[in-house]
């Protein structure tokens, strides 16, 4: 019989832990089991808290291993088509988390939520933890959503924002700084055509630059979204990854000296190459907007120390993540879920037989 214990790791109680107190040596077959039982209850936590850690289940030790807790709780995963960050997959749709260099860090963010089908949670599981540092902090998105400047929310409220990436070939990588990706690695093909119709499927405007280079206008959205289940609308948008203003006070954060001046230049002499964000009336985000919205980010975090085996369960729309620098080994591995507001399933408000006291 699996027994849990509900802790918590900051006084915001983001996440919930759920320590396996009881069972924790049970095997994979009994742990699955047991997490699909109490499926309902895992979600009501997760609506509550934002995040569940799953921390002590002995059995869930490999990526093999992860895809089947993955299975038992996921209707659909996701593939990765179209999104911003460098990555592998490792088994099935379970693929590695940012590959950026480990002295970069990652602004809090929900994943994907610069298109219109963003996953509705991301499971993480600590394949191997951090030799140091290398935490993967939290934040509320209802907190967030208070602290940004009522004005700018009435802004993106009424014209919403959209995200322009511009994607070098590889010949031209060089010209955006940072670590780019070019425009095959990001749709699995160096076949223009191929890449024309993945737009036109997603409804994604495309121009070809004279170098080759591809600007992509991705999906003009609300810059909030509503809580299927909770009702909480919050900030919910990728601005801090696709401003100038961002990336360069992202790079100043992290002590990146030369990205730091690699991003002026290129403000300076290939303003094209770099990504912006437009509101519906074609105006683009004020450089003292990203600016705010960094800051409030950056003052939410709430760090998570990752334990070998760990998975954590994130809801993608109330609760933003990130990464924080890193010594290595690590490696970190996460499952893009979605689906799950389409079913008539319910949270249960109260299952205490599992939790001991």
């Amino acid at each position: 019989m699996i027994k849990i214990e509900q802790a918590f790791l900051n006084e915001e109680q983001m996440p919930v832990v759920w320590q396996a107190t009881q069972g924790a040596d049970a095997n994979i077959e009994t742990v699955v089991a047991w997490l699909r039982e109490h499926r309902p209850m895992l979600l009501e936590a997760r609506y509550r808290h934002g995040a569940v850690l799953l921390r002590g289940f002995e059995a869930i030790n490999s990526p093999e291993r992860f895809a089947t807790v993955l299975d038992a709780l996921a209707p659909e995963l996701m593939d990765y088509v179209g999104g911003s960050a460098p990555r592998s997959v490792v088994t099935g749709r379970v693929f590695t988390t940012s590959e950026l260099p480990v002295n970069f860090s990652l602004a809090l963010h929900q994943e994907m939520a610069y298109q219109k089908n963003p996953p509705d949670s991301i499971a993480f599981f600590c394949d191997v933890p951090p030799a140091e540092r290398g935490e993967t902090p939290l934040a509320d998105a209802r907190t967030i959503t208070s602290r940004i400047d009522p004005a700018l929310r009435a802004r993106v409220q009424a014209k919403g924002v959209g995200v322009r990436r511009t994607l070098p070939t590889p010949e031209a990588v060089h010209k955006k700084p940072g670590i780019p990706k070019a425009w095959p690695a990001v749709f699995g093909t160096n076949d223009r055509n191929e890449v024309e119709r993945i737009a036109r499927e997603k409804e994604w405007k495309v121009a070809w630059l004279p170098d080759g280079s591809v600007q992509l206008w991705q999906d003009l959205l609300p810059g909030f979204k509503t809580h299927p289940r909770t009702g909480d609308r919050v900030w919910f948008n990728q601005v801090q990854f696709h401003t100038p203003e961002c990336t360069l006070a992202w790079a100043v954060r992290d002590g990146r000296t030369e990205d730091a001046a690699q991003i002026r230049q290129a403000m300076a002499e290939h303003p094209e190459m770099l990504d912006i964000v437009f509101h519906d009336d074609g105006t683009q985000l004020s450089g003292a907007d990203a600016e705010h919205i960094f800051d409030v980010l950056m003052k939410a975090e709430l760090p998570v120390k990752w334990v070998k085996n760990d998975v954590m369960l994130v809801d993608n729309i109330i609760a933003m993540h990130g990464r924080r620098p890193y010594g290595p080994p690590r490696s970190i591995l996460v499952g893009m879920i979605r689906g799950e507001y389409a079913s008539a399933d319910q949270p249960a408000r109260v299952v205490e037989d599992a939790v001991s006291s």
